[in-house]
């Protein structure tokens, strides 16, 4: 995990990694050298290889070894009622695609809030994402906070005060809209150059 010549600036502190990243999967299963923090929340299968399931990833970890970030481009699951699940085909079969920031991890002794951390994490995706795969998805990029599962009174607040968006809330979990680039507070010179 390690940011070379060949990776555009990063801002934020933020380092390039993967989803099967000992550091990335240690903050997120709370293993290692972070033992005891239990796994995030949203992690389905702690202790396995990877974490962020099928698609096209950024993801990314702070210079502090604490916090990681992970967005993923991938298809959404049928959408419940269509009998798509279960083989049936029809125009609810047709895939759409979800760009998803599905996983931001601040550990407790972060030196950084998680405001600022999100906000340069979103500039640190949209720049990554292009030099990565030629061009930002043509969905917005978004979350989703399971308001059942987190202490705070304002779920989400973290992400509203980096400029994300609340959508709509939906069994439980508040949705979420990133700020488009140019609507991004300027933390960096490199916001400007991923208008695209």
């Amino acid at each position: 995990m390690q940011n070379d010549l060949l990776t555009p600036p990063i801002p934020g502190g933020w380092l390039l990694s993967s989803s099967s990243d000992r550091a990335a999967l240690d903050i997120v299963d709370g293993t290692g050298q972070h033992e005891g923090l239990g796994p995030h929340y949203s992690r389905r299968t702690p202790g396995s290889k990877t974490f962020t399931g099928v698609g096209k990833e950024v993801v990314l970890v702070h210079e502090s070894g604490l916090a990681v970030w992970a967005v993923v481009l991938a298809m959404a699951p049928a959408k419940r009622g269509s009998g798509s699940s279960r083989g049936r085909e029809g125009a609810s079969s047709r895939g759409r695609l979800l760009w998803r920031n599905m996983v931001f991890r601040r550990l407790p002794t972060c030196p950084v809030v998680a405001s600022e951390l999100i906000e340069t994490a979103t500039e640190a995706t949209r720049i990554l994402w292009a030099w990565r795969y030629g061009v930002l998805p043509d969905v917005p990029l978004r979350t989703e906070v399971d308001v059942r599962k987190v202490s705070s009174a304002n779920p989400g607040y973290c992400y509203k005060c980096a400029g994300w968006t609340p959508v709509k809330t939906v069994r439980g979990k508040l949705y979420l809209h990133a700020p488009q680039p140019n609507e991004m507070p300027p933390t960096s010179s490199a916001t400007a150059a991923v208008t695209l």
